[in-house]
């Protein structure tokens, strides 16, 4: 069954949400936060995005914003893409940083802007991360609760609006809004609708004509990785089980290498579900990718 594409169109905002592949960890470092707020600063500049809110946590990121054209689907690409070569390449790894699709839900910005606001800034809460969610550096609580502060890559003009008139109003008032839900912010449950929206029934009837056909699903990668396998085994007479085994011959082992570098390139398999299809480390997957693709032999 294939599934449906994202509903994109202009001025459409989006709960964005991130996670790491086999959710492992998308920041080892402060820098790389730092690295990928920069990201999200040059896309909003290149895109025309607006950025209402966002929340950086270990093994996840939620961005709620909105895009000048019907373009979310390349701009979180490319986005992906970019910050996927840094983190590589700062850590000396290979392969899939987040994890499988993201996920994008449509807001309607007239009844529930304010509370995905809300409901960004509470994540750290939700994760046990900070208790004052408002002085958790990594999101842009702080954007919305400073009465002097303004951050630039934030756009928070939308929602205080509501809040008051004085830049000191909306921000007591919005901190009394995050406060009203931090006690039972592990309880929220997103209001989703038809899978695909946050708001009413009118506001999902109303963007539905914006969502295209459904495309058909790829074969999931362990099948494809199989077929390359056997392919591989039989061009050389060797059986699967030899390439997938704990064999140490030289010529088995540069077979391997050769089915490990094409799976890994073809079906775009995480390192780790190499390493259990093939039996060895993801350490040593790591450097073994490393190796061919720098033209250079590795390990068995």
């Amino acid at each position: 069954m294939g599934r449906p594409k994202r509903i994109q169109y202009a001025g459409a905002c989006y709960l964005v949400i991130l996670q790491g592949n086999n959710r492992q960890d998308l920041f080892l470092s402060n820098q790389d936060r730092r690295q990928f707020l920069a990201l999200l600063k040059t896309y909003k500049e290149r895109h025309g995005l607006e950025v209402f809110a966002y929340s950086l946590l270990g093994n996840s990121v939620s961005l709620l914003i909105e895009t000048a054209q019907p373009n979310l689907s390349s701009v979180m690409q490319g986005f992906n893409t970019q910050y996927t070569k840094y983190f590589n390449a700062a850590h000396n790894a290979v392969g899939h940083v987040f994890q499988g699709r993201y996920k994008a839900f449509v807001v309607d910005k007239d009844t529930h802007l304010a509370e995905m606001t809300r409901y960004v800034h509470l994540a750290c809460v939700r994760d046990s991360l900070k208790d004052k969610p408002w002085r958790y550096q990594w999101s842009s609580c702080a954007a919305y609760v400073e009465a002097e502060h303004k951050e630039p890559l934030v756009d928070s003009d939308l929602v205080l609006r509501k809040f008051g008139n004085s830049r000191l109003k909306q921000s007591v008032r919005y901190l009394q809004y995050i406060k009203d839900r931090m006690k039972t912010a592990g309880d929220q449950i997103l209001p989703v609708m038809g899978g695909v929206a946050i708001g009413g029934e009118a506001f999902l009837g109303k963007i539905s004509a914006h969502q295209e056909a459904p495309t058909v699903r790829r074969p999931v990668p362990i099948e494809a990785a199989r077929k390359i396998i056997a392919e591989v085994a039989g061009r050389h007479g060797l059986t699967e089980e030899k390439i997938l085994g704990r064999v140490q011959w030289r010529e088995v082992s540069a077979v391997r290498r050769e089915a490990i570098h094409r799976v890994w390139k073809e079906t775009r398999m995480g390192v780790s579900e190499l390493a259990r299809l093939f039996q060895r480390t993801p350490s040593a997957i790591s450097q073994l990718i490393r190796s061919l693709e720098a033209g250079t032999p590795s390990m068995n």
